[in-house]
């Protein structure tokens, strides 16, 4: 099993901007120093659920605080950022943190993003997948030529190249619907699911069919196992695991309602966006159906936070990223529920066999 950590940095009423900010970091410390496989950041804009706007800089100040841990983004979200400079970014970030970045994009979803910035959220599927393209040929050695709908350059020598051999490993985030997961398996990428867009009962299903899109454009992915996204807070007692969060978020979450989402004022839904349309409704059958099968939130004492994760593992999913607390709790309560995760949670799968594959 494999244990990751995802930084969202929400943001709470009562702490500042810069505490939020300084608070992740120490989380994103204290993960690496406990034997985090990875630790990923979430690029959001102009709203409570994500602080992480300037999120190189983040990344930047991740390689210097950690040692072990690859770092990633979970997503940068293309559309927003020219993607030579992503390009460059992305390749400075892998030199200082000694060849352990992966890059995590996506195409975005957050209409209001997308019009702050001046942009059409229409063409945010055309652009996302120029500006891949873009992105992995600035990576060769030879200077980038690219003419496309958005694009257009001739011979531009694009400095400096990646530290890892043949490239910085990119992901790709994907909403439910196939077509997102089709192009990610075309890609031959793996991809990034769960999170706050997601229901956790339809993860397998969406696991099961990149590996089966995989399988479909021959690329090898047996022995890829795809992280998910998890909440996660342990505590002493039950009682107090589900208290010391109660909440918390009520306030984030009542805007991400009115703003996570790509629907204009009036509820109209893009053509790039149309699984979108019944997304609620979907989102909470599978909500129920998630725990009908026992799939349940890790959040309690160690026993339970256990048994739980045991349950994630009989469906196929080897490999989580904790969204460890909630924004606002007490400092200490934070890192000591990262300790007792670290101590009694992650040795009880150390050498543990995997479970079937989805």
């Amino acid at each position: 099993m494999k244990f990751g950590q995802f930084e969202l940095v929400r943001w709470h009423q009562d702490v500042s901007y810069a505490d939020s900010i300084n608070r992740a970091m120490e989380k994103i410390e204290l993960g690496d120093q406990m034997g985090m496989d990875e630790i990923w950041l979430a690029e959001h804009h102009f709203s409570r659920h994500g602080l992480v706007s300037g999120i190189f800089s983040l990344l930047g100040n991740a390689a210097a605080r950690t040692k072990n841990a690859r770092i990633g983004t979970a997503v940068v979200v293309l559309p927003f950022h020219h993607p030579i400079q992503v390009a460059e970014e992305a390749a400075t970030i892998d030199i200082l943190s000694g060849g352990r970045l992966t890059l995590g994009v996506g195409v975005g979803y957050q209409r209001m993003e997308f019009e702050a910035y001046g942009l059409d959220i229409g063409e945010a599927r055309q652009r996302f997948r120029e500006y891949l393209e873009v992105i992995k040929k600035a990576w060769q050695p030879e200077p980038l030529t690219y003419k496309g709908d958005f694009i257009d350059v001739q011979g531009v020598r694009v400095m400096p190249k990646p530290l890892q051999e043949g490239g910085i490993p990119i992901h790709i985030a994907v909403s439910t619907s196939p077509e997102s997961v089709d192009f990610a398996a075309s890609q031959n990428m793996p991809i990034i699911v769960g999170g706050p867009t997601a229901a956790m009962g339809q993860v397998p299903e969406v696991l099961g069919l990149w590996h089966e899109r995989m399988e479909h454009y021959g690329n090898p992915h047996e022995h890829i196992d795809l992280a998910v996204a998890v909440n996660i807070y342990v505590a002493p007692t039950q009682e107090l695991a589900e208290s010391d969060l109660a909440g918390l978020e009520d306030e984030i979450e009542k805007e991400f309602a009115r703003v996570g989402n790509p629907r204009t004022a009036d509820g109209k839904t893009p053509d790039d966006y149309k699984h979108w349309a019944n997304r609620d409704r979907d989102r909470a059958a599978a909500s129920e159906n998630a725990r009908k099968a026992g799939i349940l939130p890790l959040i309690g004492t160690p026993e339970v936070v256990i048994e739980r994760i045991e349950t994630l593992r009989s469906l196929g999913i080897n490999s989580i990223r904790g969204a460890f607390g909630a924004a606002g709790l007490d400092q200490t309560k934070m890192l000591d529920s990262m300790k007792m995760f670290s101590e009694e949670v992650m040795p009880h799968f150390a050498e543990k066999s995997v479970g079937p594959r989805v």
